[in-house]
């Protein structure tokens, strides 16, 4: 794709044409990220007076198949750029390197890393890369070896582990908590330091219950929490405040607000115990005129009820019992919670000596392992190694895709390579929190934020750290755009997507699409199958032998035969319906 052919809007020429900074680039939805990253690559390898060679950019992406379309539109542009300036030589240059460049997933570079400082890891060298299945046995292997071996010598105090951590009568489940600890751990840069930390959290506290690391993780989130309902009951206050009828609300209301910010700005654990504690709601007025719209009094209704019944969750889980009482319940789970990170810490030992018996390495060790030759720990504090200092020189910018799946290894990884610590800004991100679904990997799109957060406006001021929005959607039509919008304002707060849906974050019509002949512009529809008992009612007889996603297929499919072929599709329907 040639950049000359392309009208590009403001936020996306600024993306394309910024040097020299590190800067995060926040890209909803269908707003052209991957063209304005190829286009980005393509003006720094051929413009300017002193072009660079493809080389020396790292483009790191998600999966080989993005890299793949990446490399293929990168040497596409320019092939298309030399096919118009034939006889320039840094064209042809280009030509030949983009089949060899650094455009990668993390684990393809972390590969390349390992294998070219094998001089610098206890590591064969004829290392290969286990397939899932093969790891998954081997997994189960080495847990239930630890396991029988617990039961053998572990003695009272794995036995009251095992009561306390089991489920019913059998000790089904011990397991998955093992392997969620070690999991955890491995998406730390330093997994032993990792598991040191969580045991000296343990004897962190002093007696209080606010002395403790995660339970000031824990008031913090309640504080956010309760600032949302605020949120939600600010809304409903103002329609009440804006209504003959319904004005009859507002005291109640007020009064609501007044004892959710007495939560959010409690200080500590019994502050906010307090404040839950003495939170009593009063009866809404009545309002019985009939020229009352019902479904503004409906909303106002239906939103108290919600925060009454949040409000009640918060309590039940956090509130059963005065603090004093509660402290001395966690310490209680101390020895518990301390045999489950020696567990933990046990496994990672024997599977890592599994792997090596068989020469195998998993996705983990790819990483820890690039880790190890770049950055290494002198008295607590990252020592970058000759080896990191060598990549970050090959590397005029480093480019990353989908910045928001990230986890702590990658952003470790990351650092050692760029030349940050050199006083040179040269790191793009590219991403959106909104799209974040890995976090069940362990993805930690705080990384995002946080420098969402930090970061300033692209316009504003000579800073080093930048960021960019692009929200503008060139994919689809105002209608589908409208639509989504509206279930999202609704829906998506900091605590469900990780960021509050507002104009700023919202997807903006980009493209105009011409009307199609005989058809009209209607509302977006929301087709929901309905996978419990008696959900098949407007399916097929047999239906039920069908899994979810099938069943969603066929709903999908036929919804595409109903809008390319009307009359074939209304048989369908049809057919569901009788």
């Amino acid at each position: 794709m040639s950049g000359k052919s392309v009208s590009w809007t403001k936020e996306q020429q600024q993306v394309i044409e910024s040097r020299g900074k590190n800067l995060l680039v926040s890209a909803a939805a269908g707003s052209g990220k991957t063209a304005v990253l190829v286009e980005r690559i393509i003006r720094m390898v051929t413009e300017g007076e002193h072009p660079l060679d493809i080389d020396r950019l790292l483009v790191m992406t998600f999966t080989n198949a993005a890299a793949a379309e990446m490399r293929e539109r990168i040497g596409a542009a320019i092939e298309e750029r030399l096919q118009n300036d034939p006889e320039n030589t840094h064209l042809q240059i280009q030509e030949a390197l983009v089949h060899h460049a650094r455009i990668t997933t993390i684990d393809s570079f972390c590969l390349n890393v390992i294998r070219e400082h094998f001089n610098l890891l206890d590591l064969d060298p004829s290392f290969k890369i286990g397939d899932e299945g093969e790891l998954l046995l081997l997994r189960g292997d080495v847990m239930q070896e630890l396991l029988e071996a617990y039961y053998d010598t572990g003695g009272a105090r794995f036995e009251r582990f095992v009561e306390v951590y089991a489920k019913g009568k059998s000790d089904a489940g011990i397991e998955d908590y093992i392997m969620q600890v070690y999991t955890f751990s491995q998406s730390n840069p330093y997994p032993d330091q990792w598991i040191s930390r969580c045991r000296a959290e343990l004897s962190d506290g002093g007696g209080g219950t606010g002395d403790y690391p995660w339970m000031q993780f824990l008031v913090g989130d309640l504080k956010k929490q309760t600032k949302e309902l605020e949120l939600q009951l600010t809304d409903a206050l103002s329609l009440c405040r804006e209504d003959e009828y319904l004005c009859a609300y507002a005291p109640m209301l007020e009064q609501d607000l007044r004892q959710l910010r007495q939560v959010s700005e409690a200080e500590d654990f019994d502050g906010l115990y307090d404040c839950l504690g003495s939170i009593a709601w009063d009866r809404l007025a009545t309002v019985r005129s009939k020229e009352v719209d019902p479904e503004k009094k409906a909303y106002v209704t239906g939103c108290r009820d919600r925060v009454k019944k949040a409000v009640g969750k918060m309590k039940e889980q956090y509130c059963y019992a005065p603090p004093e009482e509660m402290v001395k319940d966690l310490e209680g789970t101390r020895e518990s919670v301390a045999m489950l990170l020696d567990l933990a810490e046990e496994f990672a030992a024997r599977y890592q000596e599994k792997k090596r018996e068989r020469n195998l390495v998993d996705f983990n060790d790819l990483e820890h392992e690039a880790l190890r030759v770049l950055i290494r720990l002198e008295d607590g504090k990252t020592v970058y190694t000759e080896a990191a200092d060598e990549l970050s020189g090959q590397f005029e910018e480093v480019l990353v895709d989908e910045y928001q799946d990230s986890n702590l290894v990658q952003e470790a990884l990351l650092s050692a390579v760029s030349r940050e610590r050199f006083g040179r800004h040269n790191v793009f991100m590219v991403g959106d929190v909104k799209q974040s679904i890995y976090k069940f990997r362990l993805a930690r799109p705080e990384l995002f934020l946080e420098k969402y957060d930090t970061y300033e406006p692209y316009e504003d001021g000579d800073g080093d750290d930048k960021k960019i929005e692009l929200h503008q959607n060139f994919r689809s039509r105002e209608q589908v755009l409208a639509g989504i919008n509206d279930v999202f304002f609704r829906i998506m707060t900091e605590n469900l997507g990780n960021i509050r849906y507002t104009e700023d974050a919202a997807l903006h019509l980009g493209a105009r699409f011409a009307e199609q002949e005989g058809r009209t512009a209607g509302i977006p529809e929301l087709l929901v199958v309905d996978t419990g008992k008696g959900a098949f009612s407007m399916l097929d007889e047999d239906a039920a032998d069908y899994t979810a996603k099938e069943l969603e297929a066929r709903l999908i499919a036929g919804k595409i035969r109903e809008m390319t072929d009307p009359e074939q599709g209304m048989l369908v329907w049809d057919k569901r319906l009788n």
